[in-house]
């Protein structure tokens, strides 16, 4: 589809729109730390000033700014929010084939940090607020477009903030559509497009373990190493028998697919599909990943202490302090500690609703074949603060890639399809429309 004919859309206009948007917005580094989301919230809101929208803004902390406004509609429904986050996790430049801040297109895809996670579908929610102020579009609730700082390093400037010192920019929708789903082609292998929406994920708990032992000359072991003490608690972690766990939702999303026959041939088993794709066991688990160590203040010298950081992202509902009490069993060494860094829960929402229906029947009529599957994001997002204010919160990004490129995110070469941003503005678009049916008076 390249027009939409009783609106007067060209969708490819629009499409070359988004890519000169967010080529723009992509060169403005916002790596956190140190986040200089400031440089994002100024990039943005001229845009839609241009339109006639008037913007908002909050400072957590210098230069960390969040930025909202809204299409005021007739008021007879809650706001619905499109919600983005404007800082990117840091490179690591030399590992790149690409400047990741030069946003090169190449090979029908735009390259940078952030092309994925989420400025690309940030510049969508902004093309969706600029096409309905020029459409002259009429929503029966207000549509409010937030842009928050601080999302990768755990919203203490940005939805966490919000919540303890502006809380009405947040309890004030009753839906919200965020990153964590995506459409991908291949997805668990399947042979049709398959729309992922997410309304739960994974709760973050990031821990630091730290080992305590005797300091001494390196010339004599003696047996009460701090660093053998920490490399045997990770050991112990590392082989870790956590149990498989199929929720709700990842059931459901396993039957639709049978039910859709997305296999060639037979559906492969859970142990199967566990083995091939790690982001598929994650979401059957709770998962640990080591993300550093740190010991030693000479090579010829045994330490006191030593430290490693662990990234643990358990299943929703789970508990933190049983699952902290069952790794501490695990470890079995009083000398070894377990500190609590971050954690941040929320609940999940339901995939019963009047949003996740006009989701499934946009893709359906602008996608031939997908499927809208319920997934849970193993990633945590901003959705999570929402949700604890009974928001009805959805992880959807309606680009269309293959499922590899989903690799990129927080990875090296982080890139995204400019055909996928067309097929994402359609569909964003219209479930907009849709659903807080948008008319022209």
């Amino acid at each position: 589809m390249t027009t939409t004919p009783e609106l007067g859309i060209n969708w490819d206009d629009v499409t070359a729109e988004i890519t000169s948007v967010l080529r723009d917005y992509l060169r403005i580094n916002t790596s956190n730390p140190p986040g200089n989301e400031q440089a994002a919230a100024e990039f943005l809101a001229p845009i839609l000033e241009t339109e006639g929208y008037e913007c908002e803004y909050v400072e957590a902390g210098p230069g960390r700014v969040s930025m909202r406004t809204r299409l005021h509609g007739t008021g007879d429904e809650r706001p619905l929010m499109l919600l983005n986050h404007t800082d990117v996790v840091p490179v690591q430049e030399e590992f790149w084939d690409v400047d990741p801040f030069a946003a090169v297109e190449q090979d029908g895809m735009l390259w940078g940090r952030g092309a994925l996670d989420m400025k690309g579908m940030g510049t969508l929610e902004l093309l969706v607020m600029l096409l309905f102020k020029r459409l002259n579009l009429t929503p029966n609730r207000d549509i409010v477009f937030l842009a928050v700082a601080d999302e990768e390093a755990g919203s203490a400037y940005g939805m966490e903030w919000l919540d303890q010192n502006e809380q009405a920019w947040i309890t004030e929708p009753e839906f919200a559509l965020n990153e964590g789903g995506m459409g991908a082609l291949n997805l668990l292998g399947s042979n049709r497009p398959v729309f992922a929406c997410s309304p739960s994920e994974k709760s973050p708990l990031w821990l630091k373990l730290r080992a305590e032992g005797q300091p001494g000359h390196g010339s004599t072991p003696h047996g009460d190493n701090a660093v053998e003490r920490l490399i045997r608690a990770l050991y112990a972690i590392q082989n870790w028998d956590r149990a498989v766990t199929v929720q709700p939702h990842t059931a459901e999303a396993l039957q639709r697919m049978r039910d859709a026959n997305a296999w060639a041939g037979s559906a492969p088993s859970l142990n199967k599909l566990c083995q091939t794709y790690p982001a598929f066991a994650a979401v059957t688990r709770d998962t640990i990943s080591n993300t550093g160590a740190t010991s030693g203040i000479k090579h010829n010298v045994i330490p006191a202490d030593a430290e490693a950081t662990l990234d643990c992202r358990l299943l929703p509902g789970e508990s933190y302090d049983d699952f902290i009490k069952s790794m501490r069993d695990v470890i079995d060494d009083e000398k070894v500690e377990v500190e609590v860094v971050f954690g941040s829960m929320g609940p999940s929402s339901s995939f019963e609703t009047e949003m996740v229906s006009v989701i499934e029947d946009v893709v359906r009529e602008q996608v031939e074949g997908a499927l809208v599957i319920p997934s849970t994001c193993v990633g945590f997002t901003d959705s999570r603060v929402l949700r604890r204010h009974g928001v009805h919160s959805y992880g959807f990004v309606p680009t269309l890639m293959d499922a590899s490129l989903a690799a990129g995110v927080h990875g090296h070469n982080e890139r995204t399809p400019i055909e996928g941003l067309n097929t994402g503005i359609q569909i964003l678009f219209e479930v907009v429309r849709r659903f807080t049916n948008a008319q022209r008076f």
